[in-house]
């Protein structure tokens, strides 16, 4: 093997190295997105396309109580929202544009995980946001229709 094919290997391999430590230096984490409500502020995790949406937080068996679940729909509509799969009991806050125009409190996990028949949670108006925190937190926290919401996708 000749000097001139080490050398160029070893440039090689010196610049894959440099590549990679760049590329984690460039990777630094996201900072949450958050939701804040009468000056609390929630970090919460997207639910952004159809696949997340349909996911939820099913599944979950905790929630931090200054964490939750944000649904951004692209089209305001009046979404329809289960608890299918659900651990946790939720708070569900429905929300137009920046205003929350309802809340459904403390919604319980199914009793029958294999149910069919599950009850539906749709607002009577058209939102583009669903924000689902942990049961008890809207009423504890006093948030009302008409409160203003302030979104931060990150």
């Amino acid at each position: 093997m000749s000097l001139n094919k080490i050398i160029i290997g070893f440039i090689v391999i010196l610049l894959l190295f440099s590549a990679f430590i760049v590329f984690q230096i460039d990777q630094k984490p996201k900072p949450p997105s958050q939701v804040t409500i009468d000056n609390q502020t929630f970090s919460v995790e997207l639910a952004q396309t159809t696949k997340d949406q349909e996911q939820g937080l099913s599944g979950k068996t905790t929630l931090p109580q200054d964490q939750g679940m944000l649904f951004i729909f692209k089209k305001t509509a009046r979404y329809p929202f289960w608890m299918k799969g659900m651990k946790i009991p939720l708070d569900i806050i429905f929300i137009k544009d920046n205003k929350i125009v309802a809340i459904f409190h403390d919604v319980p996990v199914p009793k029958d995980p294999k149910a069919s028949n599950l009850p539906v949670y749709t607002p009577d108006q058209p939102v583009n946001y669903v924000l689902e925190l942990n049961a008890g937190r809207a009423k504890a926290s006093n948030f009302q229709n008409g409160d203003t919401v302030k979104i931060v996708v990150k």
